[in-house]
């Protein structure tokens, strides 16, 4: 009989209490040699291949898992029939997290020296050799153990099991451990906890066993559950961690989002708050500009000397001399003494001559071509021109000679004049 898939997918791992430890001595176990051309993709196949030899039943009448590391030339095969584990009191395997063997836990520890390890769980008693260096077993014996039983006849059954296994090295190291605490952490894997029977040895002296964190794929292939209901299972946790994860980083998005939204919501207050003191202060600011336009106007014109009355003056004199019939629409002063005229002339050639005598003046000279559309008769034209200042001439002053005969004025009175010419005194006379 087949293990049957679960009722429901799980989308998030199984809690710690569902770690499920099962006695090392309700399993067959065989080691088992890999063949040095195996590739490792091809493990699984010739595992199951090697259960239906030598298995006495249906491999799908089974529960079996397997031991194997690429470091070990071995495989640690353990199998037991489904209803031996259901008179046994497990019933219930699919709703776990991990189904393992107790022996199975120490899967990954490693030791300096070939070692014999004395496993205590329990209600069950497991031994196993671990050559030098390696993270599997190479032999496993298991004898049942009650809770109940005394030291003595813990020694007894550890006795027992190195009679039934003539071949054990005697010069190898010993190790007696008792399980602990199964942990599962957040991706759903568990950490095996183990701690020294006899409190004779430690991690920090002899080898790594204390504290046994498995890979994920280490631990499907030591459950012993079905090839099926586990690949159903794998899947079914994969895309729960993806949906898990997924979840995560929508809650981080919308979190920033909604962060994002309290600092734009805090931006646009923060921006209208300053929006209403430029509204409030704009008034003053065009004053400013207007008066900083004007300042820069009439610097311009000190610097430029600009005298744009004198242009308009001067082109419009040109203008009215000519009688051609040309009329000013806009005009605008430049700095450097530059000025454009937009107007009508009557004809071409009346905005021609006017153009032509403008260029002939000593003031003007012609900056851009003018523009000219002439259209229903009336042609207008826009002309850019640059303005030449001359001083106009003082009238020059007649010098009169100093010796030349004053002559009375001809309107004068003779009466007049002989007033003018006083006699002199004789006092005068004498003087001179």
């Amino acid at each position: 009989m087949i293990d049957s898939t679960p009722t429901s997918t799980p989308t998030e791992p199984a809690p710690a209490e569902q770690v499920l430890i099962l006695p090392g001595h309700l399993f067959f176990i065989e080691t088992i040699e890999v063949p040095v051309d195996l590739e490792p993709s091809e493990i699984q196949d010739f595992v199951e291949l090697s259960l239906e030899s030598i298995a006495p039943f249906p491999v799908d009448q089974l529960n079996w898992g397997y031991l194997y590391s690429e470091d070990t030339p071995s495989i640690l095969l353990y199998a037991t029939h489904r209803d031996r584990l259901k008179n046994a009191g497990y019933t219930d395997l699919q709703s776990c997290a991990w189904v393992l063997p107790d022996f199975a836990t120490l899967t990954g520890a490693c030791f300096p020296d070939e070692t014999v390890v004395t496993l205590e769980s329990a209600n069950n008693l497991s031994l196993l050799l671990f050559d030098k260096g390696t993270s599997i077993p190479r032999t496993v014996l298991v004898a049942p153990l009650a809770k109940e039983d005394s030291l003595d006849k813990v020694l007894k059954a550890v006795k027992e099991l190195k009679a039934t296994a003539p071949d054990l090295p005697k010069t190898a190291s010993t190790l007696n451990i008792r399980t602990g605490a199964v942990e599962l952490n957040e991706q759903g894997l568990p950490t095996f906890n183990q701690a020294s029977a006899d409190d004779s040895r430690s991690d920090l002296d002899y080898g790594a066993w204390t504290t046994l964190t498995p890979g994920e794929a280490e631990l499907w292939q030591a459950d012993v559950r079905s090839g099926e209901f586990k690949e159903t299972e794998r899947s079914a946790r994969r895309l729960g961690a993806v949906l898990l994860r997924i979840t995560g980083w929508a809650a981080v998005f919308a979190l920033v989002l909604i962060v994002g939204e309290i600092l734009l919501m805090a931006c646009l207050a923060w921006v209208g708050t300053l929006d209403k003191q430029l509204d409030s202060q704009q008034p003053a600011v065009e004053t400013i500009e207007e008066k900083q336009a004007l300042m820069v106007k009439l610097e311009q014109v000190s610097q430029n000397e600009l005298r744009p009355i004198a242009m308009l003056e001067a082109a419009n004199k040109i203008r009215l001399a000519q009688k051609l019939g040309i009329e000013y629409d806009d005009v605008v002063i430049e700095g450097q003494n530059h000025i454009t005229i937009e107007g009508k002339a009557t004809s071409i050639n009346a905005l021609n001559t006017y153009i032509e005598n403008l260029k002939r003046s000593d003031h003007f000279e012609i900056v851009t071509d003018h523009k000219q559309f002439t259209r229903s008769g009336k042609t207008t034209f826009t002309v850019t021109l640059g303005y030449t200042h001359i001083e106009p001439q003082a009238p020059t002053a007649v010098e009169v000679p100093t010796d030349a005969p004053v002559e009375a004025p001809k309107d004068v009175e003779p009466t007049t004049r002989r007033e003018l010419v006083k006699p002199a005194t004789p006092t005068e006379e004498a003087e001179i």
